[in-house]
């Protein structure tokens, strides 16, 4: 028998587990507003609830990934969460930029004794956002590290089509983002990196690289809801302050983990927050005329980059006026522009 879909609420078959905000980037198309201005961690003891948590309401079939912020910066608790997860039989992998790849014969070294432990892949990211800040010879030794412990098919380079168009730069060298703006012309920039690597509008992108898009009112996402992100994505996140984020929806939480079971329930229930029923309903448009309404919100100079922007510009105004703030977590990622 088929699921319906209000049984299918709540049900990710990938949950990353977010160990930190902090990481050293600060890249301009982070979706969570990481930084080096967090600090905090998540502990072993969260990470065993945590993922305890997520077996007992999922059961078998879904993975997680050990992500941040950079996890690398904490390896004795990336080894121990993965010694975690492999020990609650969850297929895990990670999340890295490489950036703190400086050394490769040290790299090799964790990646081993990552492999040791029983995790099953590494994800490394490759992005001109990240080489902004990150020299890619560190990524590349750090996907050669990778690759020397566990094998060239048990490594992901995210987005590996960009590396020759990196390539093509002084590797021992960040390269500001303006570069491939003043080689391509705004427009043609903004596509590559707009569509060709299928950035998302939330978190700081729709600030910071907001000018390399196509910037709307907010009529023009009138109708456009968010109950897919809410409540059917597949990649969802459970962070180190016990919020469960969907999807890439960061800032906004459904609820605490602790209380995974009751969530899930609540939401197959058609039991919603009256934020996030706004969302699933009328997505940001509905948030934004709701703010406008009723806490005096004015549309942002210029439009947005696309729905999420003009949901986060819109959040960043409620939580100012105090509204909604039960589902508007973690505080930190509205601080973090």
């Amino acid at each position: 028998m088929m699921m319906n879909l209000r049984q299918a609420a709540l049900m990710p078959r990938d949950i990353g587990l977010i160990l930190t905000y902090r990481c050293l980037p600060a890249c301009a198309h982070c979706l969570y507003n990481c930084s080096k201005n967090w600090h905090d961690w998540m502990t072993v003891e969260d990470v065993q609830i945590a993922l305890e948590q997520a077996k007992k309401v999922w059961g078998p079939g879904f993975q997680v990934h050990l992500t941040g912020g950079e996890p690398f910066m904490n390896f004795p608790l990336l080894l121990r969460a993965t010694q975690i997860a492999v020990d609650l039989d969850i297929p895990v992998y990670v999340e890295t930029n490489a950036g703190w790849c400086r050394d490769k014969a040290a790299a090799a070294d964790r990646f081993r004794q990552l492999r040791d432990a029983g995790m099953d892949a590494v994800l490394i990211s490759v992005s001109p956002f990240h080489q902004e800040t990150i020299p890619l010879q560190r990524t590349l030794d750090g996907i050669a590290a990778a690759r020397d412990a566990f094998g060239h098919g048990r490594v992901i380079v995210y987005q590996s089509e960009w590396l020759p168009e990196m390539s093509r730069h002084d590797p021992k060298a960040p390269v500001p983002l303006d570069t491939y703006v003043a080689e391509y012309g705004q427009h043609q920039a903004g596509l590559q990196l707009w569509m060709g690597f299928g950035l998302i509008s939330g978190g700081r992108s729709g600030y910071i690289l907001g000018d390399l898009a196509v910037k709307q009112p907010a009529a023009r996402f009138k109708g456009m809801t968010c109950s897919q992100e809410l409540l059917y994505a597949q990649h969802s996140h459970m962070d180190l302050y016990g919020n469960f984020i969907p999807a890439f929806c960061g800032g906004i939480t459904l609820g605490h983990w602790r209380d995974l079971g009751d969530l899930v329930k609540q939401h197959r229930e058609g039991r919603f927050k009256p934020m996030i029923e706004m969302l699933i309903e009328g997505g940001s448009y509905r948030l934004y005329q709701y703010a406008q309404n009723s806490y005096d919100y004015g549309d942002l100079e210029g439009g947005y980059a696309g729905k999420c922007h003009l949901c986060v510009d819109v959040r960043r105004h409620l939580i100012g006026e105090g509204a909604f703030v039960e589902n508007l977590h973690p505080v930190g990622f509205y601080t973090s522009f």
